[in-house]
C-alpha cells in the first residue's frame, strides 16, 4: 500500500495507472507498481477482477479497472518513494507499506477484491497473504 507523503490526505492506495498502447493488464500492472513504490522484482500472479465505471469527459466515457494480484521476495517492510514515470505522477513522493492484505484499510474501495483473493492465496500458499496489490 501507498500513502503520498505531501497529501496523506488522499488515504491508503494501491498503486495504478492507465496501460501503455499494446500493454497487457499484466504488463501494466507490474509497471505502474515498479514507477509507484520502486518495489524490487514485482511478479504478476492473477486478474482479481475488473469494474467498469462511467465517466463523463474521459476516453469513451467509461473506465475500467482491472484489479491485480502481484507478489515480490522484496525485503523492506516500509520506505520512501518518489515515482519515477513519465507521466504526471513523476515527482510525487510516496511512503510504501507491506501490510497483511486482510487488514491493509485501503481507502477508494480499492479493496473490493481482496477477501476471495486473501483466502484463496493463503491457503494455497499457507500463510496469510503479504503480496502487494497493484
Amino acid at each position: 500500500m501507498l500513502v503520498h507523503r505531501d497529501h496523506p490526505e488522499a488515504g491508503v492506495q494501491v498503486p495504478g495507472g492507465g496501460a501503455h498502447p499494446n500493454e497487457t493488464p499484466a504488463e501494466a500492472a507490474v509497471r505502474e507498481t515498479v514507477e509507484e513504490t520502486g518495489v524490487r522484482g514485482a511478479v504478476f500472479a492473477e486478474v482479481l477482477g475488473n469494474t467498469l465505471l462511467r465517466t463523463p469527459g474521459s476516453f469513451e466515457g467509461v473506465q475500467v479497472t482491472t484489479y491485480s494480484w502481484l507478489s515480490t521476495e522484496d525485503p523492506r517492510d516500509a520506505w520512501d518513494h518518489t515515482i519515477v514515470s513519465d507521466d504526471g505522477d513523476h515527482g510525487i513522493r510516496m511512503r510504501c507499506e507491506f501490510r497483511p492484505a486482510a487488514s491493509a484499510a485501503i481507502d477508494w474501495g480499492h479493496d473490493r477484491f481482496l477477501p476471495q483473493a486473501v483466502a484463496r492465496h493463503a491457503a494455497a500458499r499457507g500463510r496469510q497473504g503479504l503480496d502487494l496489490l497493484g
